[in-house]
C-alpha cells in the first residue's frame, strides 16, 4: 500500500481508502463486515469514510465494532440532512449533538476527518457550521473541518474562504471537471481531497454492457438515463482496458490517482474480493502517460 499527503494536515493516507456507504447492509450480518474492515487494515488500509446517514448509524457502529478508538487509522465521518424532515440544517448548535452520536457510534474519542454531507452553497453561507467545527477542533472531538462537495465551485469557494481542511469530491473518467481549476487550488492552499465514486458506481468495472438489464436497486441506476451514457462510454474504454494489468476496474482507479492533488480515493466494497481488487491499484503514480493519452482521445468524442 502507498501513502500520500492529505494536504497540509501532516497525515499520510492510503492512496486508496475504503468508503464505507455498504457497511452494514442487511444481507450479510455483522461479522462479515467487522472481518472485511479488519482485513482492510491488514492490508495497509488507514482511511475510512463514513457518515451517520450512511445505514443511519449502521456503517458507523460497523466500524466502532471493527476498530474502535484505534489510532493507527483515520475515520472520516460527515454530519447529513435531518433525517425526519430532509432539511439541511447545519447550526454548530445541532453539530454538536451529531458528532457526540457519531463518537458514540464509532466508539471514539476524535473523528479525524468531520464533513458536511453535500450541503448547498444556501446552507453553507446560512449556517454558523464552521464556527461548530472550530469548537469541536478546541474540544479535541474533531482535527480537520472538512465538507463533501455537490460542485466544484462549492469546493473552491470553500478553499478561497479558508474554511476548510478536507474536501470531498467526485472525480472519474466521466467526470473530470475537478481538472478546471480545483485541483491547482486545492494543492496551492495545501487542501486534501478524498476523491469518492472513482468507479462510478460500478460502471467503470465494465460489468455492464449497453442493453444489459440493471437490477433497480444497484447503485448505478441513482444516475437515472446518465447511467447508459456512461455504460457506452466504458464500452468504448474496452479496447484500452483489456490490455491493461488488471482491466477496467484497475484502469479506472489509477486514472483517479494520477493527479498529485488527489489523496486518497474512497471506493466502496461489500467483499474480500472487491476490497483486494481496490487495494491492489495502489502504486504510487497512477496512469503511465501514453495510457492517459489514450483514455483522453476516447473522451475527446464525448463532449
Amino acid at each position: 500500500m502507498n501513502y500520500r499527503e492529505m494536504g497540509d494536515t501532516g497525515v499520510l493516507v492510503s492512496e486508496v481508502g475504503f468508503g464505507g456507504n455498504r457497511l452494514g447492509e442487511s444481507y450479510a450480518d455483522d461479522q462479515h463486515w467487522v472481518d472485511l474492515i479488519r482485513h482492510a487494515t491488514d492490508l495497509g488500509v488507514n482511511l475510512f469514510d463514513t457518515s451517520e446517514s450512511y445505514g443511519w448509524g449502521r456503517s458507523e457502529e460497523m466500524l466502532g465494532m471493527a476498530l474502535g478508538n484505534r489510532d493507527d487509522v483515520l475515520i472520516a465521518s460527515k454530519m447529513c440532512r435531518v433525517r425526519e424532515t430532509g432539511e439541511h440544517e447545519f447550526s454548530a448548535s445541532r453539530m454538536a449533538t451529531t458528532a457526540e452520536a457519531s463518537l458514540k457510534r464509532l466508539q471514539r474519542d476524535v473523528i479525524d476527518i468531520y464533513q458536511l454531507h453535500s450541503p448547498s452553497r444556501e446552507a453553507m453561507e446560512q449556517f454558523d457550521w464552521a464556527e461548530g467545527m472550530a469548537r469541536l477542533k478546541d474540544q479535541g472531538k474533531i482535527r480537520f473541518a472538512a465538507v463533501a462537495v455537490n460542485t466544484e465551485a462549492d469546493a473552491i469557494w470553500l478553499i478561497e474562504q479558508d474554511l476548510v481542511d478536507v474536501l470531498q469530491i467526485t472525480y472519474n473518467i466521466f467526470h473530470t471537471r475537478p481538472e478546471e481549476g480545483l485541483f491547482a487550488i486545492a494543492a496551492e492552499k495545501g487542501v486534501g481531497l478524498m476523491c469518492r465514486m472513482p468507479l462510478a458506481r460500478g460502471v467503470l468495472t465494465g460489468k455492464f454492457r449497453p442493453g444489459d438489464e440493471v437490477d433497480s436497486g444497484h447503485r448505478a441506476t441513482l444516475d437515472g438515463d446518465r447511467m447508459w451514457d456512461n455504460v457506452r462510454r466504458a464500452e468504448e474504454l474496452r479496447p484500452i482496458a483489456d490490455g491493461y494489468p488488471g482491466g477496467m476496474t484497475r484502469m479506472a482507479l489509477h486514472f483517479a490517482l494520477t493527479p498529485r492533488a488527489v489523496s486518497a480515493l474512497i471506493p466502496g466494497a461489500r467483499t474480500v474480493a472487491q476490497l483486494e481488487e481496490n487495494i491492489a491499484a495502489s502504486n504510487g503514480t497512477g496512469l503511465p502517460a501514453e495510457i492517459s493519452e489514450l483514455i483522453t482521445a476516447v473522451r475527446a468524442g464525448w463532449d
